[in-house]
């Protein structure tokens, strides 16, 4: 897979970790976000409301769909489920 590029903000206290350990959590960090942050992950925690065809799904077309499109279409809305 390849390495995301992506800013964290990491808050520490600096007299109980050295240079080393930091990178290696920081790179922990970055490999579990890089698990969870898919498509399969996004479906699962969102859903599309159309009001034009009152509808609303989750079905992963549907999301890749609403998601990947250029211009938003006209009261369809992408909703988290939390």
């Amino acid at each position: 897979m390849k390495p995301v590029e992506r800013d964290l903000l990491i808050l520490l206290h600096e007299d109980r970790y050295n240079e080393q350990e930091i990178q290696q959590e920081v790179k922990q960090i970055s490999d579990m976000l890089s698990l969870v942050e898919t498509m399969d992950f996004l479906a699962a925690a969102t859903e599309v409301a159309d009001c034009n065809k009152h509808r609303v799904t989750s079905k992963r077309r549907v999301l890749e769909r609403a998601f990947f499109r250029k211009e938003p279409k006209a009261f369809e809305f992408i909703i988290h489920k939390n």
